[in-house]
């Protein structure tokens, strides 16, 4: 069965090429961004000047808007336009992989960069990934969350009961031991801690 894999901004970060292996080889058949990991995604193909992850706090104190044009595309994105060439984005719709997209409004620095309208319309984003996890969960399913310790275990949790799951196995990857995914997700399968990048060597393996 392939996997329907929900990530956060670290998978991005520290684990993006083993990730991008995993899809071309065929083993997800959802992936599952939170805020972090599809900005980080378009920020790193897009903002080739960077010489780390991503920003440090000082500099987006001093000026934020360094992160305005790979914001802008995100939103593009959410509004229905294309992922920059080379995202993971991109990469799964090549592949004909659905995306779904879930955080919390003003948890995102590319937020910042959106009118109310856009807000809106991101709203609307949730509610329709959310239903459609939702009719996706109705049956049996393998689910991973990789590297996101509040906003995917909290939807899962909020999908599994309104699907009414009966046969599943949920799984959590992470480097440390979080609350919220230890006792939301990994109660109904393994917690594995340890780096994202192991994990999908192992899993490429499989």
């Amino acid at each position: 069965m392939k996997k329907i894999l929900a990530i956060g901004g670290a998978v991005i970060k520290t684990a993006k090429e083993e990730l991008r292996q995993i899809i071309e080889a065929d083993k997800i058949e959802i992936l599952i961004h939170n805020g972090g990991s599809i900005f980080h995604d378009f920020q790193q193909v897009i903002d080739k000047q960077m010489k780390s992850h991503s920003y440090s706090l000082s500099d987006l104190l001093k000026d934020y808007s360094c992160n305005r044009y790979p914001s802008e595309c995100v939103w593009s994105w959410v509004k229905g336009g294309h992922a920059p060439i080379d995202s993971i984005t991109d990469l799964c719709f090549k592949k004909g992989i659905e995306v779904l997209l879930f955080s919390g409004q003003a948890c995102d620095f590319w937020q910042m960069f959106g009118s109310p309208n856009d807000w809106a319309e991101f709203g609307r984003t949730s509610y329709f990934s959310f239903k459609h996890l939702v009719t996706r969960f109705r049956t049996p399913f393998h689910y991973i969350c990789m590297g996101s310790a509040v906003i995917h275990p909290e939807v899962f949790i909020k999908a599994v009961a309104e699907a009414k799951s009966e046969e599943f196995v949920a799984d959590v990857v992470d480097f440390k031991d979080m609350y919220r995914p230890r006792t939301r997700v990994a109660k109904f399968g393994t917690y594995y801690k340890m780096t994202h990048v192991e994990f999908l060597l192992k899993w490429m393996e499989e």
